[in-house]
């Protein structure tokens, strides 16, 4: 008998090798696939453990006076990737249809206020890009004001008529010219040609007086639309009567993933 055994060995170890080998492949196969499934339930559940987390902490920007602009902007994004869409097929046909619905409608959800969050930090960046713009605007303003000024002689002729008449009144024994040697120094003072801290002083003081105002909170208005508030508002509502972690689904992905029940 172990004869026979051992020539039928001698005779097939060729295709005996084979089998064990072709086996192996399909053993070694199946366990990568589930390692997968693991570690892919494994991602979809704890994206939604903190999924649930971060609904709740925009629930809590919801007020009487409606949804806290300043705090949802301050948010970190909702959701970078998806693993949910990235990995469902893999679990369509281990799951009951109404998980699946219930676990689709809640990604949804939260890629619905992601959108409003994106509008909302648009609106935002593109409001401090336009209040720089307006400052920038107004500071060229006043660069172009302030040099126009000075580089006219503070000394009207009127002035220096004047001046040269009070001059002589005074000063009956010096010589006009000495008069006029004091006009000519008095505007070379004052042109900012060869002075520029006339002009630093003007445009310092203006500036100064402008940022003070434009620093103050009541000045322009920081707008938010009101609809991003009632959009994520109607989002929530919707979200608070939807059941995720309480279906057998998620409790399937749960257990692919090898994780103890809550």
């Amino acid at each position: 008998m172990i004869d026979i055994f051992l020539d039928f060995l001698r005779v097939n170890w060729v295709n005996i090798l084979l089998i064990i080998v072709g086996a192996s492949a399909i053993f070694v196969y199946i366990w990568q696939e589930r390692e997968r499934e693991k570690d892919y339930a494994s991602m979809i559940v704890l994206q939604i453990d903190e999924l649930q987390e971060r609904m709740q902490q925009i629930q809590s920007y919801i007020s009487d006076n409606g949804l806290d602009f300043k705090a949802f902007y301050e948010s970190l994004p909702l959701i970078n990737e998806n693993y949910w869409d990235r990995y469902k097929h893999v679990f369509i046909r281990k799951i009951d249809n109404k998980s699946y619905h219930n676990i689709n409608k809640f990604y949804q959800y939260v890629l619905s206020i992601k959108e409003q969050q994106e509008i909302l930090r648009t609106l935002q960046k593109n409001y401090f890009f336009l209040k720089q713009q307006a400052i920038a605007n107004t500071e060229f303003s006043y660069i172009d004001r302030i040099i126009s000024a000075t580089e006219q002689s503070i000394i009207s002729p009127d002035l220096v008529e004047k001046s040269k008449n009070d001059f002589l009144k005074e000063n009956k024994n010096e010589n006009l010219n000495q008069f006029v040697g004091k006009v000519l120094e008095q505007i070379s003072l004052n042109n900012p040609n060869n002075n520029l801290d006339v002009f630093w002083s003007v445009y310092n003081q203006k500036r100064s007086k402008f940022l003070g105002i434009v620093n103050n909170n009541q000045v322009l208005t920081d707008y938010s639309p009101l609809q991003i508030s009632h959009t994520i508002n109607s989002i929530l509502k919707q979200y608070s009567m939807l059941e995720v972690t309480g279906t057998d689904g998620y409790r399937k992905l749960r257990k692919i993933a090898k994780m103890t029940d809550k």
